[in-house]
């Protein structure tokens, strides 16, 4: 009886095995024409895109967002700063100021 029980389980094991994998083809065979469809709409939507993106770029010209300009002008603020502090370094080892003395002490 045991055995019974375990060789029934093993055959509806199988058989629930091979009725997934046959669902999975089917599901395949299904998705395949579908996604060669949006592949396709797709590839023909790219010209389209890249047309209105070349026509907004022509729009804008040279034209930068405030957001841009404003970092532009704070990076060449920046950059001043930084060559105003290497100008004073320079010239402070190219002649370094005289040591301090020290006053004497009174007799």
């Amino acid at each position: 009886m045991h055995t019974l029980t375990i060789v029934a389980f093993a055959a509806l094991s199988w058989l629930g095995t091979g009725s997934l994998v046959l669902a999975d083809d089917a599901l395949k065979s299904e998705m395949g024409p579908m996604n060669d469809e949006i592949k396709a709409g797709k590839d023909a939507m790219k010209p389209q895109d890249s047309a209105m993106e070349s026509e907004i770029r022509t729009k804008r010209g040279g034209k930068k967002g405030p957001i841009m300009q404003y970092r532009e002008k704070m990076k060449a603020q920046r950059h001043e700063m930084m060559d105003k502090m290497k100008a004073h370094k320079d010239a402070t080892m190219a002649d370094p100021p005289a040591p301090a003395t020290t006053p004497a002490p009174a007799p």
